[in-house]
């Protein structure tokens, strides 16, 4: 796959005012890590990020040639996103981890996990219920897969799949635990009393909680 190209700035003031002046022009703070490197504070328009991711079949799993501008030393790096840090409250993108990679040095990643297909459970009325939306893995930079997908078509109510029965795509090896459950497929009658029970819990606690005394004025 073609690396992405992408701009950053060398961040060399870390004030807090600084910070609040290059959000406003659509920037984010970041910095890029990796062995053998100090990590390098920088500053990058999350539009060019989003807008190279894309362009590409490989997303958020992508390469980047990242060229920081005014950086000291070697300002030149090939990287992967490692993180987003996000507002807990707008959940508006604020930070940007960059990893550097050496192509052929396997490195450890979080690849999103797709379901595909109708289960036999979901015919006869059941529901699937995802409980594992990433695998760690283990792969070269130029052999990360976009996403993992896995096959549910002959998942029957009270079934599950774990993650010792994904195939890993060649050249990936997976680091989840194998035991660790991946989905399952309910009767849908088990979804309705955990709705109901939701719905009940809220009377009871209102029906138990302490009352509070009225403040009165003299």
């Amino acid at each position: 796959m073609a690396n992405l190209k992408l701009q950053a700035n060398y961040r060399s003031d870390m004030s807090k005012s600084h910070l609040k002046k290059i959000r406003r022009q659509g920037y984010v703070s970041g910095s890029v890590f990796g062995r053998g490197i100090e990590p390098i504070p920088i500053e990058v328009k999350l539009k060019d990020i989003v807008d190279q991711i894309k362009t590409s079949e490989h997303g958020m799993m992508s390469l980047f040639d990242l060229e920081i501008n005014g950086a000291p030393g070697n300002g030149k790096h090939t990287v992967i996103i490692k993180e987003f840090f996000r507002d807990p409250i707008t959940r508006k993108v604020l930070d940007v981890q960059f990893q550097r990679v050496v192509l052929t040095e396997k490195v450890h990643v979080d690849v999103p996990i797709v379901l595909v297909g109708e289960s036999e459970g979901e015919k006869k009325g059941g529901i699937v219920e995802q409980v594992l939306d990433e695998l760690e893995v283990r792969a070269l930079p130029t052999q990360i897969p976009p996403k993992i997908e896995v096959d549910i078509s002959s998942l029957d109510i009270g079934d599950h799949i774990s993650v010792a029965d994904i195939k890993a795509p060649e050249g990936v090896e997976i680091l989840t635990d194998s035991d660790t459950i991946v989905c399952t497929c309910v009767p849908p009658h088990v979804r309705h009393e955990e709705v109901a029970v939701a719905e009940e819990k809220p009377a009871e606690e209102s029906a138990s909680a302490p009352k509070e005394k009225e403040s009165k004025s003299e």
